[in-house]
Parts: structure tokens; sequence; C-alpha cells
């Protein structure tokens, strides 16, 4: 049977940094409990009923947001606090799973460190974005490596919604001079069936995308916004504006073809902007009020995985591993079946501080 909360201790005698305990000048308060309270004090708490409007504003927090390893600390302490003080709970809280490294622990013997702002220089601020939302799902822990980067902002972000800009620009451009309008013409029942799946799609997709949100599944509606710019690259492949392009009596149809198109990408764009916000805002920039750029921007380079590789290679060379010698003996200890709590808890453990140390006799 588990044991019911025990008591937990608000102050430490191991180190001196921190706020002291009014009543014993060896201990100071232990980070949790006023590490914790910044959240309310950071915002204008006051513990005689004088807080700012700021606090009266933005407490309870709507949803408090923690990584899962510290779930503990702020499901079962934090609230305790809280009801102590009889202020409000927060609304939600979520602790959100981890973004591991490919292959293994990260180590710089093994030259596979990831560093955000390298992550950064390599490939824009926004495609990081997009990698570390859509990779860290809602239930597990996420993988981010170089090649996973790479495969992914070749093929999501290069092809799937650079390429859809850029071609849908230039055709644009190429047969109405970078303007058209809503002709609305669809030359069989096969046209109208195709329009009107590609609007249901996008009409669908800020519903979808909100609700995913609500349930904090940042991954589904990065992905959902993602679905829509597929479904606009099969859409040219069902319409295929080169062969409408080719004759004159088509060219409404060709004309309401590149309309939905670009109405479409807009849509996407906006849905995208709270989570890749500059790419956003070039894709409307292009798209324009109502005239294409003539000169269309590529969005996203693709990588080369050996070039890149190469290039991290050079900035985080691998290091030899280092020998036991030079790590210290290596003790073999046998593994041990796992006690009892109610052994452990009979286990007294004391920390000492070495203040010498010579060569024993023999």
């Amino acid at each position: 049977m588990l044991p019911g909360l025990q008591d937990l201790c608000v102050s430490r005698t191991s180190f001196k940094w921190g706020i002291p305990v009014d009543f014993d000048d060896k201990h100071v308060v232990y980070v949790w409990l006023d590490a914790l309270t910044n959240y309310i004090t950071g915002i204008g708490y006051d513990a005689d009923g004088e807080g700012t409007e700021q606090f009266k504003k933005d407490w309870p927090a709507d949803l408090h947001l923690i990584g899962k390893d510290i779930i503990r600390f702020h499901t079962i302490y934090w609230p305790i606090f809280l009801m102590a003080l009889d202020l409000p709970l927060p609304k939600q809280i979520f602790g959100h799973p981890w973004l591991l490294q490919g292959d293994g622990k990260m180590s710089k013997s093994k030259g596979n460190v990831l560093y955000a702002d390298e992550l950064v220089e390599f490939f824009g601020v926004d495609a990081v974005r997009y990698f570390v939302l859509h990779e860290m799902p809602f239930e597990n822990d996420g993988v981010i490596s170089w090649e996973l980067l790479v495969e992914r902002i070749n093929s999501d972000l290069a092809n799937t919604l650079g390429n859809l800009v850029n071609r849908t620009i230039s055709m644009t451009n190429k047969y109405f001079g970078g303007t058209v309008g809503n002709k609305n013409v669809t030359l069989n029942e096969e046209d109208a069936a195709i329009d009107a799946d590609l609007k249901s799609v996008v009409e669908n997709t800020a519903t979808v995308v909100e609700k995913k949100m609500d349930d904090l599944r940042v991954a589904d509606a990065i992905t959902e916004i993602f679905n829509l710019f597929k479904r606009c690259n099969k859409y040219i492949d069902e319409t295929m504006p080169w062969a409408l392009a080719k004759e004159e009596e088509k060219k409404d149809r060709l004309e309401t073809v590149l309309y939905n198109l670009l109405e479409s990408i807009k849509t996407g764009a906006k849905q995208l902007e709270p989570f890749m916000p500059e790419t956003s805002e070039k894709i409307l920039a292009q798209l324009g009020g109502g005239h294409v750029t003539d000169k269309p921007e590529i969005l996203f380079a693709r990588r080369d995985l050996k070039e890149v590789m190469e290039e991290v290679e050079k900035l985080h060379p691998a290091q030899p591993e280092e020998g036991p010698e030079e790590e210290g003996p290596v003790i073999d200890i046998e593994a041990k079946p796992e006690i009892a709590y109610d052994d452990f808890m009979k286990m007294q453990f004391q920390v000492g501080e070495i203040i010498k140390s010579e060569e024993a006799p023999k």
C-alpha cells in the first residue's frame, strides 16, 4: 500500500544561497518554495491584499504549461501553497513531453550536441519552430536530430509549402500578368466536385485547428494546416493549369483555378501565423491584395544532408572518448533488486565534508 502525502521540508542547510530562515541562520528556503511563488509575485501579488491590476487580470492562469518532469511540484505543492494563501488555482495544468536527441544522449565527445542558436543559423527561426512544434506529440516524447531536421525541412517546408507558393505565383504571373479574379467557372461535374472538396478543406481547417489547440494538441494543429497546403498541391495535379492554358476557351476555368489556389493559400498562411509568423507574413506579402509579386521569394531552400553534416562536423568535431584511466577507476557494482518503500524509509543517509586527505599506512 502506497503511503499518503508526507511533510515537505521547505528549507535546506546544505548550501548558503537563498532566502534566510529568520528563526535559524543555518537554514535557507528551499528553491521550490520561493520559485513557485514567483508565478504570482512576478505579476504583482501582495500578501496584504494590495495586488496590482495585472495580478487581478492574469490570475488565475488559464493554462499552466510545464515540463513533465516537474509535474509533482506543480500539481501537489503549488496548489497547496495557493490554497494556504486563499488564492484560486490555475484552471488547467499541462506537463508537456520532451524533445530527445535522435541518437541517444547529447555528448560533446560524440559531436552530436544541438544548440538552438546554431539550428536557427542553419535553417532559420521559423523552420526550427516548425520542427519543434510538429515533432513533439501530445502523449510521447519527440525526437530531434540534424538528419530529421533536414528531412522535414526538405519535404514539408521546401516541397509542400515553398514549392506550392512559388509555382502558384509563377503561373499567375505567366498566364494573367499577376492578377486573377473569381470567374467561378467549372467545365463539368468533376471540376465542380474538385473545387467543392478544396473549399471544404479550406473552410474546415480553422475550426479543426482551434479544436486541436483547445485540446493542447499543437503538433496536430500544425499538421492540419499543412494538410491544407497538401490539398492545394493535389488540386494543382487534378486541374493541371498548364494544360488549361493551352486552350483559349478554357481561360476562365484556368483563372478560376488560380484564384481558388491563391485564396486557399492565403487562408493557410493566416492560420500559420501563430506557429511561423515570419513565413506567414512573407507568403501574404507575396500574394498581395489583388496582385501577386512578380518576383516570388524562395521561402525555404532544400538542404543537402551531406553538406549540412560536414558543416556541423567543423563546428563540433568529435572528441576522442576518454579512457577509464582518465575518468578514474571503474567500479563494477552488481545490480541489486529494488527494496520496499517501508524498508527504504528505515535507512539513514548522512552527508559529510572531506577536510583532509592523506595516504594511509600500508
